[in-house]
């Protein structure tokens, strides 16, 4: 559509994908809203439930431990729920970018941050 034009054409295609990207974040948001993620304490039997949004959706807690063991075990669970979920939308992200074959210089560095690993 725009061959010919150089520079030019690239740039108009840009602003068409950003144009778009209102919509794509939106459908990206609601297929987080549904996607879930879990994180299971280590030492014992409590999982978290959460959905790509952050959410928690539920929290399972088979045995008997005594309180603290429990709040540590839901505390580590919901981090670790937290850390994939984060994760989960990172890729979301990247994915969504490439689909649209947008370029954003510094996307790597930025959900690099968001997921805690920069």
């Amino acid at each position: 559509m725009f061959k010919g034009l150089g520079n030019l054409g690239n740039i108009a295609s840009m602003i068409g994908s950003f144009q778009q990207l209102p919509e794509k974040m939106q459908q990206l948001n609601d297929q987080m809203k549904v996607a879930t993620v879990t994180g299971t304490a280590s030492e014992t039997d409590v999982t978290v439930l959460m959905n790509g949004l952050g959410h928690v959706q539920s929290v399972q807690i088979r045995g008997e431990y005594s309180s603290e063991v429990i709040e540590s075990s839901v505390l580590e669970a919901t981090n670790q729920a937290g850390a994939a979920a984060k994760q989960l939308y990172a890729d979301g992200i990247s994915q969504m970018v490439a689909d649209m074959d947008i370029n954003i210089p510094g996307l790597d560095g930025i959900l690099a941050n968001l997921t805690g690993g920069g």
